[in-house]
Order: C-alpha cells, then structure tokens, then sequence
C-alpha cells in the first residue's frame, strides 16, 4: 500500500467560490496529496470551464501534483460523484472535502498527517468532526443529524456527535468493497460511517472548525425525506434487531394480554389471531434479516 492520498472534489454549481477554493489549496500538503479529482456532476453555471482553467494555472505552480476534472453525464449526485472519483483514483488512501469552503484545508492536511504519519494506516478511516449549531448550518439539517445520530448510536452502542461530516480520509480498498451499500446522494457520508461501524473498521474522529457555507444550500426538503429514508433502511439492514424489537414488544406485549382474555372468555378472536400472525412473521423477518447481513 502507497502512503499517498487521493483528494476527491464534488463539484455542483460552485462558480463563486471557485476562485477562491484554488486560494486556499494553494495551502494544501502536496507532500501527502499528490492527486486532486474534481467531480462535475453537470453543472449548469460555468463551474467547468472555470475549473479547467484554474487547474492548467495551478499545474504551473505544482507540477508534482496530478490534478485533473472528470464529469457526469446527467446530474447524478454528490456520493455518486465521489464514488466515480475514487474508481478514477490511483492511491490507495482517499480524502474527501467540499468545494464551498466551509471546511479548511489545514484541517485537510492535519487529518491527512494523522492517517499516514502518526498512525501509518492503522486507521480505516478518519473525520473531522465538526461542532454543530444555528450558526453554520439550517435547522432542518440539525434536525436529520440529531434524529440519525441518536439512533444509530442506540444501534451501534456508540457516542458519536458527526455521522455525516463530508471531511475525511480512509482506506480505499475497504471504501470499495461496500461502495454499493452506501447512498449515491448527499447521505453518502453517513451511509458510510454506519457501513465501517458494521465492519468494525477503525474509525477515528478530530475535531475541526466549521463555518457556514456561502451561498444556497442544494439540500431541500424532498433530499431530507431520501437522507432519513435512506439511513433507516440500512440500520434496518445491519442491526434489524435494534430496529425492530422497540416496535415488536409492545405488540407482542398487546398479543399476550389479548390471548389471556380470550383463554378468559373461552373464544379465541379475529384480532388475536392476527397480532399473533404478525408477530410470527415479524421475528421470522428478524432473522431471515440477520443471517442475510451475516452471509454478505
């Protein structure tokens, strides 16, 4: 395994901050990240040709870096577009960040140092975790996070404060192994984290500063309704039993006291002998669930 990091760029209708972004990267550590990815994901303001441009200057400026723009044939998302980015990667270490700035590329490069130099790889994957609040980010996205981070840390038994921080560095063989369990959407972040908790990966987690980003989020509502469904789908996956049994007991709890009434009375009921139709089949599901995630 190479001790290089390839640095993976999504790119949607990001004109504005370009300039700006190229700024900042001119502080990147090159020493470690000798290849920069930016992934088009058909953008429709000049974000291309602008990327192109800053990237043939740059070349000037840092001719041991590779640095090179690929582009989607139809809008397919952000965790699409970094899972495309990484099949066009050469090393064996990934790092991910996002173009609007809102995350540093000194914390880009202390995270980087930490997997390669302080820790040699032993790390599967590293985060910067960020401090959430109504100053750098919309209320709507504070409430998927605390929704998703309560209960996947009551699936996992974890206490983990930032599921879906889109800074990080990681194993990319190990990213590509389960690359098909984890969304093509903005949850791509989050379905991962869950996925290398599944896999008892090492997951390491710095702090980081985080800022508001500038300009309009991409995140809407109907991509809120697809994040939360897409990330209970795979808890449901993986820990179908931390999932399911919460809802189950009280049923099966409803189904006990129904048959003692019905023993009572003498006449077995409709409703009884539905609550026990469901309860078979719903701890037949548990485990046909369970033994599938086992196999995989």
């Amino acid at each position: 395994m190479n001790s290089k990091i390839s640095l993976i760029i999504p790119v949607f209708n990001e004109y504005g901050e370009i300039e700006n972004f190229f700024n900042d990267l001119k502080k990147c550590n090159f020493d470690l990240i000798n290849e920069i990815i930016f992934v088009n994901d058909c953008s429709t303001d000049n974000s291309l040709e602008q990327i192109q441009n800053k990237i043939n200057e740059f070349k000037t400026l840092f001719i041991n870096v590779n640095l090179m723009v690929i582009s989607n044939l139809k809008n397919r998302g952000y965790g699409f577009s970094i899972k495309k980015g990484i099949s066009n990667s050469k090393n064996d270490s990934i790092a991910i960040i996002d173009l609007d700035r809102t995350y540093k590329i000194d914390d880009l490069n202390n995270i980087s140092h930490e997997f390669i130099n302080t820790y040699q790889l032993q790390y599967d994957l590293i985060i910067g975790q960020r401090k959430i609040d109504n100053t750098n980010t919309s209320r709507l996205k504070i409430i998927g996070k605390t929704i998703v981070n309560k209960i996947t840390n009551f699936c996992f038994d974890e206490k983990i404060v930032d599921y879906n921080s889109g800074l990080r560095v990681f194993n990319k063989s190990k990213f590509s192994k389960h690359s098909h369990m984890m969304s093509d959407r903005f949850s791509l972040t989050t379905s991962m984290t869950i996925t290398f908790l599944n896999e008892n990966y090492e997951i390491k987690f710095n702090k980081i500063k985080y800022e508001e980003r500038l300009g309009q989020s991409k995140l809407g509502f109907k991509d809120f309704f697809k994040f939360i469904y897409t990330i209970f789908s795979l808890l449901f996956y993986y820990k179908p039993f931390k999932i399911i049994l919460p809802l189950f007991i009280p049923l099966f709890l409803t189904f006990i006291i129904f048959l003692i009434d019905d023993i009572s009375s003498g006449d077995i009921t409709d409703k009884t002998v539905l609550l026990f139709n469901f309860n078979f089949l719903t701890i037949i599901l548990i485990f046909i669930i369970d033994r599938i995630n086992k196999l995989k």
